[in-house]
C-alpha cells in the first residue's frame, strides 16, 4: 500500500473542452495594430479581435522512432535519437459578427503571400527588410495552448514555437442553415515544448 498522500480524487479526469489558446501577432503585423476597437480598415488590424471563439484544436502525437540494426539472423532495434517533422495543426473557431478575428488571419496569410501581387511583404510593412535574413522570424510567432483543470486553472502549457499560418478555412454560407459561421486555420511550427504549471 502506498504511503504517498493523494492530492485529489483518483477519479478526477481531464475534459476535452478545458483548454485555452493564446496567439500573439507576429512582429511584422504588430505595427498594423489599431488600438481603438471601433476602427475598421482594410489596411489595419485590431489586435483585440484575436479573442477567438476557439472550439477545437489538438496537441500532436510526438515520437522519437526506432531504427532497425540488422545483426546476424536478427534485427535488434535502437532509438534514432531524432524527431520527425511535426504535422500541421488545425484550429477550429467561430467567426465573430464583424469578421474581425477572421480578418486578422487573412491579413497574416496575405503578408506571407499577397493575393494580388503574389509576393511576401508586398505592402512593405517592414521597409528595407531583407527577406532572406528575416524570413524565419518576422512572420512567425509563438502559439500556446493551456490545458485547464475542472476549476479552469492552468495545469499544462504547450508552446508551439516559430509558428506561422499556412491556410485559412472556408466560410460556408447557406440559406438553409442559420447556425453560427465556423471556420478554421492551419499553422506549421518549428518546435513544441510542454511544461507542467
Amino acid at each position: 500500500m502506498s504511503t504517498v498522500p493523494v492530492q485529489q480524487s483518483i477519479l478526477n479526469k481531464n475534459r476535452k473542452d478545458k483548454f485555452l489558446l493564446v496567439l500573439n501577432l507576429p512582429d511584422i503585423l504588430k505595427k498594423q495594430n489599431k488600438v481603438s476597437a471601433g476602427d475598421r480598415s482594410t489596411d489595419y488590424l485590431n489586435q483585440d479581435s484575436l479573442q477567438y471563439s476557439v472550439y477545437g484544436t489538438i496537441v500532436p502525437r510526438t515520437s522519437v522512432p526506432a531504427i532497425d540494426v540488422p545483426y546476424g539472423a536478427q534485427v535488434p532495434k535502437m532509438t534514432s535519437y531524432s524527431r520527425p517533422a511535426w504535422e500541421p495543426i488545425t484550429v477550429n473557431f467561430t467567426v465573430d459578427n464583424g469578421f474581425n478575428n477572421w480578418w486578422v488571419l487573412w491579413y497574416w496569410l496575405n503578408v506571407i503571400n499577397n493575393a494580388t501581387q503574389s509576393s511576401y511583404n508586398a505592402d512593405g510593412l517592414s521597409p528595407g527588410e531583407s527577406v532572406i535574413a528575416n524570413r524565419t522570424t518576422t512572420y512567425q510567432t509563438d502559439i500556446t495552448v493551456y490545458g485547464l483543470d475542472e476549476y479552469n486553472n492552468k495545469k499544462i502549457q504547450f508552446n508551439y514555437l516559430h509558428a506561422f499560418i499556412t491556410s485559412l478555412g472556408e466560410i460556408a454560407y447557406s440559406y438553409r442553415d442559420p447556425e453560427q459561421i465556423e471556420s478554421s486555420f492551419t499553422f506549421e511550427f518549428g518546435q513544441l515544448e510542454a511544461k507542467l504549471l
